[in-house]
């Protein structure tokens, strides 16, 4: 048994290798940072969500890369918490053409429950097609 004992100390080492490589894959952090930097237009995106107060609730976003593009979009979904379960309640389209930067927001008006901004970054020039997406906050809305 003692034998054995390094022998699986070695296979968790190497699953958990794995697993931090795996994990290290391309994505956009919340906070609009590409992680790691392996997105050759891309270079952020975010996407937000404010009380007003009064059911009323502001969804925002942007994308951006590190030089215009072809095409640069934004695509933002608010959500609503539903037994454990995130639903889109609607979406909302931006996009530009020629432009290293589009952003859009929207003023909604909710009933209660949380709420959360899915948003879809995208950038297509010449040959290179990329997308990455972040989350906002969620928030609780009386």
């Amino acid at each position: 048994m003692k034998k054995l004992i390094p022998i699986f100390l070695v296979i968790s080492l190497l699953l958990g290798i794995q697993v931090a490589l795996g994990a290290a894959e391309t994505k956009m952090s919340a906070s609009g940072v590409v992680s790691p930097a392996a997105y050759e237009t891309i270079s952020g995106g975010e996407g937000r969500l404010v009380n007003n107060g009064n059911g009323t609730i502001n969804i925002s976003g942007f994308t951006s890369t590190y030089k215009p593009v072809k095409e640069i979009g934004l695509k933002l979904h608010l959500q609503y918490l539903s037994n454990g379960t995130w639903r889109t309640v609607d979406s909302y389209s931006y996009t530009k053409t020629n432009s290293d930067l589009v952003s859009g927001g929207e003023q909604i008006r909710v009933s209660s429950g949380y709420y959360r901004v899915f948003a879809q970054h995208t950038s297509f020039d010449g040959s290179i097609s990329e997308s990455g997406q972040t989350y906002s906050q969620s928030l609780y809305i009386q």
